[in-house]
C-alpha cells in the first residue's frame, strides 16, 4: 500500500481537466475590466509536426490575432446580448477602435486533456485577456446605444 501514491502523483500530473473560461466583466482595483475569453487551434504544420511546442506557440499566437476587433466586438457584444444589425456592429467597431484598447493576455490553457505521451494538448486553446474599456461597462453600454 505504501505504492499508492505513486499512480496518483502521476495522474495528477500527466492528466488536464479542462474547464472552459467564460468572458465577463470583474471589478480590478476600483475599475471594471472585461475578461474575454478567445478560442482558437494551432496551426495545420504544428499539430501535423507533433511538436507541443510549436502547437502551443501557434494556438497562443492564434488567441492574440483573435483578440483584436472585430473579434473583440462581437466577445464584448455576446456578453451583453445585443443584437445589432450589420452596419450597427461596424459602427461600433470602429468606436472601439477609437479607443485604442490594448488586450492584455493573462493566461492560456489546452482545451484538451490526456496524458504526455501522444496527447493532443494544444491542438486547441483558450486563452483570457484583459480588457480595459475607457468607462468600463458602462461606457460600453453607452457607445451601443450611440451606434443604435
Amino acid at each position: 500500500m505504501r505504492y499508492l501514491p505513486i499512480p496518483l502523483l502521476f495522474f495528477l500530473f500527466t492528466c488536464h481537466s479542462y474547464a472552459p473560461w467564460k468572458s465577463e466583466w470583474k471589478q480590478i482595483n476600483g475599475s471594471e475590466v472585461f475578461f474575454a475569453a478567445v478560442s482558437a487551434k494551432a496551426s495545420p504544420q504544428a499539430i501535423e509536426s507533433g511538436s507541443l511546442a510549436m502547437r502551443r506557440t501557434t494556438c497562443v499566437n492564434a488567441t492574440n490575432l483573435l483578440s483584436t476587433s472585430p473579434k473583440l466586438t462581437s466577445i464584448l457584444l455576446e456578453n451583453e446580448s445585443v443584437e445589432l444589425s450589420e452596419s450597427e456592429i461596424k459602427d461600433l467597431g470602429r468606436l472601439i477602435a477609437s479607443h485604442k484598447i490594448k488586450p492584455k493576455q493573462d493566461s492560456c490553457q489546452s482545451e484538451e486533456g490526456g496524458f504526455i505521451l501522444s496527447s493532443p494538448a494544444w491542438e486547441n486553446c483558450q486563452c483570457v485577456y484583459l480588457i480595459e474599456y475607457p468607462g468600463g461597462r458602462s461606457q460600453f453600454r453607452q457607445d451601443i446605444t450611440q451606434v443604435k
